[in-house]
């Protein structure tokens, strides 16, 4: 997920005297007494992060079965002493650092899932400062450097004005599911929202527009040796597949370095219960993302028509099952998302804590975390993340280990600004 080719368009706006003014944060910050405390002992944990890390990783935490993960963050939770601890019905799990008074509450979010099924290898590999593993990064390491950006917080005696909010949700890569419930039933109305799930090289202030479907066709089923000729929910599953990648996408857009958007991919299909029949059902999904709710209602009337119109030409019932989908109506313009204090102030506490020699980072109007649900919301909301990570959803994903201490500490300094103002 790393983009570092910015558009001239963000550069201006992110160069422009509004956004200066509008930072919160300031390094003078990170000289009062407490605050320099709890910096200073996240250098003394480096290595005992680390190694908390990579257990945290080991924790299987496919999406809908985190349960033993949140056990584990909801445990330490309650060590932090944190107020309000909760593990909700879907197994979110929040618990929340008290303010001083006066201050905005904000909530620090980061999701326990992964994508990766049960049964799946999560044994740890270390080569120098390399650590390899399914999960290593999206979203355990900056699940880690939450985690211990509180315990910073506590250990350097840090009064903020505002309320902190721990969030560790569930589900987040089924369609940010667990973020949507807590949003919409905890009772917190949070006046900004921090979702901690991209590289730290990255500042995300917007949200794609996602939509997911699941498509299944159906017949009557048949022996194989009466199948010539027959309906086939398998044979139009493939024609359907190939006519999807025959629909024309508009041209790439510019600036989002790795990223290809827009796009759609066929992730899962399946059906059938034996070799040697024609399959009563047959299905497969599709990932549909745009930079825009226009992009994104043509290209997905385009997907539906064609999926139905494979079904009529092939014989085969038809029916479909459509996910996400966020109404982003009642979101905030771009301009005013982006010049927001919370926006511009990550910004700042990203490049101060960014490696010495990597470009400077600029925000850039993409979200594909938790954060959507609280930009669809109209709640000030940014991604940003903790480590240098790579290769995220693949078995090959790996991270760099001493990235998290600066990643923790520029977490702190972005909790202490927006939080104290």
């Amino acid at each position: 997920m790393l983009m570092r080719k910015p558009g001239v368009a963000l550069l201006l706006l992110a160069a422009s005297p509004l956004c200066a003014q509008s930072r919160w944060f300031q390094p003078s910050l990170l000289e009062k007494p407490e605050v320099r405390k709890a910096l200073q002992s996240v250098d003394g944990r480096a290595a005992d992060i680390i190694e908390e890390w990579i257990r945290l990783v080991e924790i299987p935490a496919p999406s809908g079965k985190e349960q033993t993960r949140a056990k584990y963050i909801r445990a330490e939770m309650e060590k932090l002493g944190l107020s309000e601890i909760r593990t909700d019905d879907i197994s979110n799990v929040s618990g929340v650092r008290k303010g001083t008074g006066g201050g905005p509450t904000v909530v620090f979010a980061a999701h326990m899932d992964t994508v990766f099924p049960e049964g799946t290898g999560l044994n740890v590999k270390r080569e120098g400062d390399i650590l390899r593993a399914p999960g290593v990064g999206d979203d355990t390491s900056n699940l880690m450097a939450t985690l211990e950006m509180f315990r910073a917080l506590n250990r350097g005696g840090v009064k903020t004005k505002g309320d902190l909010i721990f969030l560790a949700s569930v589900q987040e890569e089924l369609g940010l599911l667990g973020a949507k419930h807590w949003l919409e039933t905890s009772g917190y109305k949070p006046d900004m929202f921090v979702a901690i799930d991209v590289s730290s090289t990255e500042v995300w202030y917007g949200a794609l527009r996602i939509d997911q479907f699941k498509f299944f066709y159906t017949s009557p089923g048949a022996h194989t040796m009466e199948s010539r000729g027959a309906p086939s929910p398998a044979k139009a599953v493939a024609k359907a597949i190939n006519a999807l990648y025959e629909i024309p996408l508009p041209p790439v857009a510019e600036g989002l370095d790795t990223f290809k958007l827009p796009v759609l991919n066929v992730g899962m299909l399946g059906g059938g219960t034996v070799v040697n029949a024609v399959p009563r059902e047959a299905w497969f999904t599709v990932d549909l993302r745009s930079l825009d709710s226009a992009t994104q209602d043509s290209l997905e009337s385009a997907v539906v028509s064609t999926a139905r119109r494979i079904a009529e030409q092939e014989g085969v019932g038809f029916r479909m099952e459509k996910k996400m989908g966020i109404d982003y109506s009642k979101a905030l313009p771009q301009k005013e998302r982006l010049n927001h204090q919370l926006v511009q102030t990550a910004l700042a506490t990203s490049n101060y804590f960014r490696k010495t020699g990597t470009p400077e980072i600029v925000a850039r109007d993409v979200g594909s975390t938790d954060a959507n649900i609280a930009v669809s919301m109209a709640i000030p909301a940014v991604a940003i993340g903790a480590t240098i990570e790579r290769m995220p959803h693949r078995l090959e994903e790996n991270a760099d280990a001493g990235s998290i201490v600066p990643g923790i500490k520029s977490l702190i300094a972005l909790a202490v600004a927006l939080t104290s103002h």
